[in-house]
């Protein structure tokens, strides 16, 4: 990371809270992270190292967006095609150099060629452009760069989104692997203990059979549990350019300072700045000057030639010339067509640019009212988790190890609270992970777009 997002990083990251009226979650938010990835040039994307790989937290993989992901890399690519059609754009046609020969016979006579007895001609031919169209052509390429400069802050935004899903997937699958890893060390050891009481007589065969099935069930889903990480690993690693440490990525928790979302939505103003919004207004900025440009080819545009004709004399050659100047001017006839077929099409991409921007606009607003619902959706099932369904799983399962212990309890009772405890612990795991991703979402649904990135 470049130093002067770091210094900006750790600011943000020591800040205090807003106001009364906002709800603390954890400490640090999403729109920091954002900020630094589209802040500064683009940068070659830095080998993770295996230290950081094995311990990585969502700070650190939201770092690597910018330069790492291929989604963003493309679109950096796009950007630079946009910038050099800007350059092409402003170009005006060259002239056209003709040089020839004629009434080139045997007798050309002595001396330079410039001398020789035959008709030397050179052609200088120039295309002048009328209606503004160098304007209007430089207008809609400059336009097209704004919306690929504004993709590109969208796909940094889309790519934060899915790197924290990718890393709290992850964390949460290994979390769940640890629970199971867990359950069936103790499962072995209940089985072992249980297997010495049904030799001495103090417990019935079935007790131990049951015990069995469900130290089995819980070995397949410790199975499924790794395949579930290593898939996740593999896109994880994909999205932060490390695929060769893929086996090594170990998630941490999410370290984000994250607030819940006021009680009050994002304004239309916030939602005009987002870098899809940005992307599709530049885009119908973009059709209206071609379509401007094709109005204005209904506009002749000139070719004017000056040509120089040189036919010397000679002793072969009493007739000749010498130097003659000529000057054309040529236009075309628009005796078929007046270019009708070509305005018709740009308004009609003009349209459907404006519709894409109206469908655009819709989504963002669609898409903040759906990110701020899911994320206090997330806030109440992560709340209610914590305070109520794992304190009383906790007791219940405390107190139907101790009836066991003292045979006043079952073997079915001691394993259906095991299993209910189990289950609230990975719900635990499962809310946490999902409040992280809520909370990023409803973050980046209004970032707004830097229009001052560089391709």
């Amino acid at each position: 990371m470049p130093q002067g997002a770091a210094d900006i990083l750790r600011l943000l990251l020591a800040s205090k809270p807003l106001s009364a009226g906002f709800k603390m979650i954890r400490f640090a938010p999403i729109f920091t992270i954002f900020l630094v990835a589209v802040a500064g040039p683009a940068q070659a994307c830095v080998d993770l190292a295996p230290a950081d790989a094995a311990s990585l937290s969502l700070t650190q993989a939201l770092a690597r967006v910018a330069d790492c992901h291929p989604e963003v890399r493309a679109a950096r690519a796009a950007l630079a095609g946009a910038a050099a059609d800007v350059l092409v754009a402003g170009q005006a046609p060259n002239p056209q150099l003709t040089v020839g020969a004629g009434s080139v016979g045997n007798a050309l006579g002595s001396g330079s060629l410039w001398r020789k007895t035959f008709d030397h001609s050179v052609r200088l031919d120039q295309l002048f452009e009328r209606a503004g169209k160098p304007l209007l052509r430089r207008s809609a390429a400059e336009a097209s760069r704004s919306a690929a400069r504004a993709d590109l802050a969208d796909a940094r935004r889309r790519a934060i989104s899915a790197v924290a899903h990718a890393h709290q997937d992850l964390w949460a699958a290994q979390g769940r692997r640890a629970q199971l890893e867990a359950a069936v060390g103790l499962s072995a050891e209940s089985l072992r203990l249980l297997d010495q009481r049904v030799r001495a007589g103090d417990a019935p065969a079935l007790d131990a059979t049951r015990f069995r099935l469900d130290h089995a069930r819980l070995q397949a889903d410790l199975r499924q549990s790794v395949a579930d990480s290593q898939d996740l690993q593999r896109q994880l690693a994909l999205l932060i350019g490390a695929p060769g440490l893929a086996v090594q990525l170990q998630a941490q928790a999410s370290d984000q300072p994250w607030m819940m979302p006021a009680d009050t939505g994002a304004t239309n103003v916030a939602l005009e700045g987002r870098a899809d919004v940005v992307a599709a207004m530049a885009r119908v900025s973009a059709t209206a000057s071609l379509r401007d440009l094709a109005v204005a080819a209904r506009t002749r545009d000139l070719n004017i030639g000056l040509q120089v004709d040189h036919w010397p004399t000679g002793p072969g050659n009493s007739s000749g010339t010498g130097n003659t100047v000529s000057v054309s001017v040529s236009v075309p006839l628009f005796v078929r067509h007046a270019n009708e077929g070509e305005v018709a099409r740009a308004e009609a991409d003009l349209a459907a640019a404006q519709e894409a921007l109206r469908k655009v606009r819709d989504n963002a607003a669609t898409e903040w009212a759906r990110a701020e619902g899911q994320a206090r959706a997330a806030d109440d099932r992560r709340r209610l988790v914590v305070e109520q369904l794992e304190p009383a799983a906790e007791k219940v399962a405390a107190g139907a190890e101790l009836a066991y212990r003292r045979g006043a309890s079952t073997a079915l009772e001691l394993l259906d609270a095991r299993r209910s405890l189990r289950a609230v612990r990975l719900e635990r795991i499962n809310a946490d992970a999902e409040l992280a991703k809520a909370l990023v979402d409803w973050r980046v649904a209004a970032t707004p777009s830097d229009l001052r990135l560089n391709p």
